[in-house]
């Protein structure tokens, strides 16, 4: 190295730490909405369903046998989980909404059993207006359609 891009170096390493401190960051999450919140929930409990169930033959029959590590006990909604059947081949879960202004959430993952095997079927519908009443889902796929939402109610993307 030339003596001049030595003294340069030196003089970049003796400016950095006076230069960096002087800067800030300044990091702004964006505002979570409960709504938002209790989507989020619903997708991973499908999600925590589905595999679930690949790895147990059964879906979990409560929230705490999904292993699920949140503190769902708000006071904006009211989440539940229950199996249907002997083999438990269907679950719905719901986020009821506990406050007005908030819509609320119904998924349902059931299995359908092909000649290739088994396959999930999953489905999360929301309330169109605010409602403290999840839609009523029905477990039965519609053949060619899947899970449909009822009226009222949108799918969850």
């Amino acid at each position: 190295m030339d003596k001049s891009f030595k003294k340069w170096l030196s003089g970049v390493l003796l400016a950095a730490p006076v230069l960096l401190t002087s800067c800030s960051l300044n990091l702004s999450l964006p505002e979570v909405n409960e709504s938002d919140k209790a989507q989020f929930v619903m997708q991973t409990m499908t999600t925590g369903q589905q595999a679930y169930y690949q790895a147990n033959g059964q879906f979990a029959n409560s929230i705490q046998g999904l292993s699920l590590n949140a503190n769902l006990d708000t006071g904006e909604y009211r989440y539940s989980v229950n199996t249907e059947g002997q083999y438990a081949e269907t679950v719905l879960m719901t986020a009821a909404a506990r406050q007005d202004g908030l819509p609320s959430y119904a998924g349902v993952v059931t299995v359908s059993h092909t000649a290739g095997g088994v396959m999930a079927i999953a489905n999360i519908c929301k309330t169109d207006q605010p409602s403290t009443e999840p839609p009523a889902l029905s477990s039965t796929p519609v053949p060619g359609e899947g899970l449909k939402c009822p009226a009222g109610s949108s799918p969850v993307r």
